[in-house]
C-alpha cells in the first residue's frame, strides 16, 4: 500500500479483510494493484473510515469495475439513486424483514461477478448485511445433500403479473423480454389472457471457484424457499423434475449458513467490496427506516 494512514484486519482465517483509514485519508489514493492482489487472495473487503459520498463511491468502484449492470430482470424493482441506474438501493424500498443468504442473481445465467456495497446511512440497530465462504458451505454439506445436489439440477421459476414485470424488465416490450430469456436460456411463457409471464431457468446449485479447484455453494435456494413459506408464490425453486427440496436438506443448509455467518456492521461511508463467484450474503432484520444502503453490480476490471 502507499504510505498513507491506515491499518488492515483480517475478518476471518478464511476471507475478508478490513482496511481502515485512520485521519483524512482519500481512498482515491489507494495503490489500486495492492487492493486488486488483496481482494483476489481475501474476496471481500471493507473499507472503513474514508470520507467518502456517493460520487466518490461511484469513481472509486470504477477504479476496479466494469459492465455495471442495471438489474434488468432482476427478482423486484430497485430504485436508483441520483438518476444512474447502475447505483441502486438494495431493496428498492424500506422493509425491515432478513434476506436469507443467497448469490447475486443466480436464478439467472448472467450474473456479476463483482458486487459493491455503500452505506449513505445505517440502521439505528441491527440491519447488518451477512457474509457467508460459499467454499466452506459446501465442504460443510453432508455426502448425502453433496450427491443430491450433484445429481439434481435447480429450476427457478418465477411468475410476474401483468402490471410487474414491465418493472422487472424495464421494459414493455415482450420483444424485448423474450430476448433477455433467450440470452439467459431462460424458457418464457406468456399467459395470453391475463398478460402475465412465466419464466423457468436450470442451472446447478454447486459451482466452481474461480481457481476451478473448489466447489462453491452459490444458489438462490434460501431467499426463494422463504418467500414460499411466506405465502409468495411468485418465486419458486424446484429440482429440475420439479420435486421440492426436502425439508430437512433446507434444515442442513439454515444450520450451516447459520453457524458460518460473518456480520458487516455497518458505519456511515463504509464501502464493501465483495466477490459474487464464492460468496454468499444475505441481511439481518432491522425495526427503523433509516438504513439507507447502495449498491452497484459489475465485473471486476482484473482478472480474477
Amino acid at each position: 500500500m502507499p504510505s498513507i494512514n491506515m491499518q488492515i484486519t483480517p475478518i476471518t482465517e478464511q476471507f475478508g479483510i478490513i482496511i481502515q483509514g485512520i485521519g483524512d485519508e482519500n481512498i482515491l489514493n489507494l495503490d489500486i494493484d495492492e487492493v486488486i492482489k488483496l481482494f483476489k487472495s481475501s474476496s471481500l473487503i471493507l473499507f472503513r473510515g474514508f470520507e467518502t459520498d456517493v460520487d466518490k463511491f461511484k469513481k472509486f468502484t470504477e477504479l476496479y469495475s466494469t459492465s455495471f449492470m442495471t438489474y434488468v430482470g432482476g427478482a423486484y424493482s430497485r430504485d436508483s439513486i441520483n438518476g444512474d441506474n447502475t447505483v441502486l438501493s438494495v431493496t428498492g424500498h424500506k422493509i425491515a424483514c432478513a434476506v436469507p443468504f443467497h448469490g447475486e442473481m443466480y436464478y439467472t445465467k448472467t450474473q456479476p461477478k463483482m458486487m459493491w456495497f455503500y452505506c449513505a446511512t445505517p440502521a439505528l440497530s441491527d440491519g447488518e448485511t451477512t457474509i457467508c465462504d460459499g467454499i466452506q458451505v459446501y465442504n460443510e454439506l453432508s455426502q448425502t445433500t453433496k450427491e443430491l445436489f450433484h445429481s439434481k439440477r435447480l429450476k427457478y421459476i418465477r411468475t410476474y403479473p401483468q402490471e410487474i414485470w414491465p418493472k422487472i424488465y424495464q421494459t414493455n416490450d415482450l420483444a424485448v423480454v423474450e430476448k433477455v430469456c433467450n440470452d439467459n436460456d431462460m424458457l418464457l411463457k406468456v399467459n395470453e389472457a391475463e398478460k402475465s409471464i412465466t419464466t423457468e431457468y436450470i442451472t446447478s446449485a454447486i459451482v466452481l471457484s474461480r481457481c476451478g479447484h473448489y466447489k462453491v455453494f452459490l444458489n438462490n435456494i434460501l431467499p426463494v424457499i422463504e418467500q414460499e413459506a411466506q405465502g409468495r408464490n411468485n418465486s419458486l425453486v424446484r429440482f429440475e423434475d420439479d420435486s421440492p427440496i426436502p425439508e430437512n436438506v433446507i434444515d442442513e443448509l439454515k444450520e450451516i449458513t447459520g453457524r458460518l455467518t460473518q456480520l458487516v456492521a455497518w458505519q456511515k461511508g463504509d464501502i464493501l467490496m465483495v466477490d459474487n463467484t464464492r460468496l454468499l450474503h444475505g441481511r439481518r432484520t432491522f425495526s427503523d427506516n433509516q438504513r439507507d444502503i447502495y449498491v452497484r453490480l459489475c465485473n471486476p476490471a482484473f482478472s480474477l
